[in-house]
């Protein structure tokens, strides 16, 4: 007993000291307008470089190591159970909202992994043109890309890294059309949480290693634009059902039910009211996903838990917007891919390789189910085999009409 008294004692102070530390802007009560989330590929190159020049001031005046210690320091309760959705739309919010702080016009894009499934390294994302790919060999530090050279201060002072999977490669992501039929056949909060966490979330982060596969991955730019693309993925899923923008089920990490007046950790707030991106405080949608409808949303009845804490920064609207990046690896414009049709480099005619399994060890130091995590190998190497099924049928198909 004495042992757990001190676990959450510690945890307590973890979450004081952090609060009274860290700039922790209030959510808004309501939405002056709705702003659009992106792909960052499809971004033209001035906002593109508007959010480079951001992200690295937040670099600069160390807040991304503060996201860091957050993340780690409260990763068991908000990861392989029913506060892992909410939880983190609020916290990509917090890291959005302070953007805003530095300039107002700029949104967190997210990073659409599906388009280069197959062979990540030849998406432009992870070049020297956005934000870089793996580490350099020896220390594993990120040189190139808008992230070039960064340090960090959590947990240790050290640069910021990261070690593909194999090497020289981070191995398969998951095919949309895989997170795809997860969202049809998935009825529940609870079984789209578990299946999209310990699949398609999670091979994320093991591909690119390093410091972003562990709990404090948020030092790294990359892992808000991929949990972007976690949101807006579960987005797609809510607007399918209005109920969904009202009702969880599900446990937390101690097996206390879950409903929408629970609180998330460290910020005390409704799970409810993170329920709609386009909701009081939240006032965004993703390009091409359908708003919730205002009668289906979420109406909490303790408004006062978005003015719980007081802005914390007081770089506001105020400040100009900063100007372009003129460095010698600024970002050029790359066109948008089909999410439905994967870009890669490899030979047209060979078969698609479904991502490895995520080991035992890897996933249960995560939090994450290794029972779930076998069931979604299972679908993913499926639809893997689908994709290629019909890919050779279209190539017999285009031999038979050449003769």
């Amino acid at each position: 007993m004495f042992k757990y008294i001190c676990i959450l004692l510690a945890v307590i102070a973890t979450e004081v000291i952090a609060k009274s530390m860290f700039p922790m802007p209030r959510l808004p009560n309501s939405c002056s307008q709705i702003s659009v989330r992106r792909d960052i590929i499809s971004l033209p190159q001035d906002e593109l470089l508007r959010f480079i020049r951001v992200v690295r001031e937040m670099h600069r005046r160390g807040w991304m190591d503060g996201f860091g210690s957050m993340h780690d320091h409260i990763s068991h309760q908000i990861h392989g159970n029913e506060q892992f959705f909410a939880w983190h739309r609020r916290f990509l919010r917090h890291f959005e909202i302070l953007m805003q702080e530095i300039d107002p016009g700029v949104m967190l894009p997210y990073w659409n992994w599906g388009t280069y499934w197959q062979s990540p390294v030849a998406d432009p994302v992870l070049t020297g043109a956005y934000f870089g790919g793996n580490g350099r060999p020896g220390d594993n530090c990120v040189v190139e890309g808008a992230q070039a050279r960064w340090g960090r201060n959590y947990p240790t002072r050290n640069c910021l890294t990261r070690r593909f999977r194999y090497g020289a490669t981070t191995g398969a992501f998951w095919p949309m059309r895989a997170v795809r039929d997860v969202m049809n056949t998935a009825k529940t909060h609870a079984q789209f949480r578990s299946r999209i966490e310990n699949g398609a979330h999670g091979i994320v982060h093991l591909g690119l290693g390093g410091d972003f596969e562990t709990m404090y991955a948020p030092v790294d730019v990359l892992f808000f634009m991929h949990h972007a693309m976690i949101d807006k993925i579960w987005a797609e899923w809510q607007s399918r059902d209005p109920l969904r923008y009202r009702n969880v089920d599900g446990y937390d990490s101690q097996r206390i039910p879950v409903t929408a007046n629970s609180l998330m950790p460290f910020y005390s707030e409704e799970v409810g009211t993170a329920l709609a991106t386009n909701g009081p405080g939240y006032c965004y949608v993703y390009d091409d996903v359908p708003a919730a409808p205002s009668g289906a949303m979420f109406r909490t009845s303790r408004r006062a838990n978005f003015a719980a804490f007081k802005a914390a920064v007081n770089n506001t609207s105020e400040q100009q917007a900063p100007e372009a990046v003129a460095d010698s690896d600024d970002a050029t414009d790359v066109p948008a891919g089909n999410e439905f049709h994967v870009k890669h480099a490899f030979n047209d005619t060979m078969d698609f390789r479904p991502p490895s399994p995520m080991s035992t060890e890897w996933l249960r130091g995560r939090h994450m189910d290794v029972a779930e995590a076998a069931r979604m190998q299972a679908l993913v190497n499926n639809v893997v085999a689908q994709i290629n099924t019909e890919r050779r049928q279209q190539r017999a198909a285009a031999a038979a009409a050449a003769v």
